[in-house]
């Protein structure tokens, strides 16, 4: 069956490399009526727009340079009648310097049990409410200037489901966050926060202290994976630390998408969030999120190496948890790395096994590359069928779940042929539509033409 294809381009460089007529011919290769922006649009602020103390951020000089050739654009577009939504809208694709520093960042939790914070454009903490209030700013901002634009792609907030010490600068590190606005958050929502640090605390000595008989009984565990390493490391809060975070997350999102609707109740707004095997870290739980959002966009990222990728996820993972316990087998820590996430890596039981679909001399770095075995056709009828027959069924309508699908960030890149067992799988898993943020180059274009939804 053809599948309904949405497409995001990530800055607004495509109107150089295009004429409109024939990045919309493009579009209608396959079947595409949905168009994502993920570059800032070129707004700039009105203070009515922000109740915060921050009242705006100046338009970006790359997206001011594009505003004549993006006007031209959004006529042909509309002409045409396709449809444009605004990814560049995410705070941490508008924020200045100026802007950042007046923002609350995420805390982390470090080995010796302080607190750090971070400095990256993707560290503001969401549960301050000037981020929020900015946010919606922008949304405002772009309603009012661009009103061609009909909706909006949120990506993040998340809580972290990495593990590897310093990997993304500590953003994606499962041990946060822990300063003054997730502190009034908890307190909002009914937790005590010194027994949500706590928890983390247990939880991080658990994982430096790991023998056999905790990841058995982790592995006999018939809970949920939060209540499993609860159970094995003896602190109960360690599974309420992790309600907090699904609390906090489906508060800021309900708050989210009614800032939208209050705007224009006619912008839709769609969710970004991990495969359903990460959620639980996350802090992501797609029932919940889906009485308030439009739609959700599970993202589909397989890739071994670079980050955010499933294969290269599990690598780090194991490799992690075998650094702090050098006592334990591979293959053992592997199960359990396999028991938290829901699924084992076919022809996969240790690190060696992974080096096969990765150019060795990158392993450890974020670097792209081409070199490495194809992923076996099982991976993608058995794990990737899976969550997406999952993504399905927590949110109840296969139509609003449109995962984002991409071939790599660093590491290595998705061959075209993965990317269409990518897409077998995921229809024959029931799968509806999705959006595709891969390469418009021959080769993967021609796998979203071939799926495509021709209308």
């Amino acid at each position: 069956m053809p599948i309904d294809t949405w497409v995001m381009r990530p800055s607004w460089s495509f109107l150089d490399e295009f004429s409109s007529a024939a990045f919309l011919d493009k579009m209608e290769d396959v079947g595409a009526r949905h168009l994502a922006i993920g570059a800032a649009f070129p707004v700039e602020p009105d203070a009515r727009h922000y109740e915060g103390a921050i009242k705006g951020c100046a338009a970006p000089p790359a997206s001011l340079a594009y505003k004549t050739a993006i006007d031209s654009f959004l006529a042909a577009a509309r002409d045409r009648n396709i449809h444009i939504y605004s990814y560049g809208t995410n705070p941490h694709m508008s924020l200045s310097e100026e802007v950042y520093g007046q923002m609350h960042t995420k805390r982390l939790l470090c080995a010796d049990h302080s607190v750090a914070g971070v400095d990256y454009n993707w560290g503001a903490c969401a549960n301050d409410p000037e981020f929020l209030s900015f946010y919606l700013g922008r949304i405002r901002d772009v309603q009012q200037t661009f009103p061609q634009v009909e909706g909006f792609l949120n990506d993040g907030p998340e809580f972290g489901y990495e593990i590897e010490n310093g990997f993304m600068h500590d953003l994606l590190s499962v041990f946060g966050c822990f300063g003054s606005c997730c502190e009034n958050k908890a307190r909002e929502l009914g937790y005590n926060f010194a027994d949500l640090k706590q928890a983390a605390i247990a939880l991080m000595q658990f994982f430096h202290a790991l023998d056999t008989n905790a990841i058995e009984q982790v592995l006999e565990h018939v809970g949920a994976p939060e209540e499993a390493l609860a159970a094995a490391a003896g602190e109960e809060r360690i599974a309420a630390w992790f309600r907090f975070k699904q609390d906090s997350i489906a508060s800021y999102i309900q708050q989210l998408c009614q800032g939208v609707k209050e705007a224009d109740p006619r912008l839709s707004m769609g969710i970004g969030a991990r495969l359903p095997a990460f959620t639980w870290l996350t802090g992501y739980d797609f029932s919940r999120l889906a009485q308030d959002a439009d739609f959700l966009l599970p993202k589909i990222y397989l890739w071994m190496g670079g980050f955010d990728g499933t294969y290269g996820t599990v690598y780090r993972w194991v490799k992690t948890l075998t650094s702090w316990n050098p006592h334990l087998e591979e293959a053992l820590v592997f199960r359990f790395v396999y028991r938290l996430f829901g699924f084992a890596l076919p022809q996969v039981g240790s690190l060696q096994d992974m080096l096969r679909y990765l150019e060795p001399r990158v392993v450890d770095t974020i670097e792209l590359t081409y070199l490495g075995q194809p992923f076996p056709r099982a991976f993608f009828t058995e794990v990737v069928g899976d969550q997406v027959r999952q993504m399905i069924a927590q949110v109840g309508d296969a139509g609003r779940v449109r995962p984002w699908l991409d071939s790599h960030h660093g590491g290595r890149m998705l061959t075209p042929n993965e990317l269409d067992m990518t897409l077998s799988a995921a229809q024959g898993a029931g799968l509806q539509t999705y959006l595709y943020y891969c390469s418009l180059e021959p080769g993967n274009w021609e796998v979203a033409t071939k799926h495509a939804e021709k209308r």
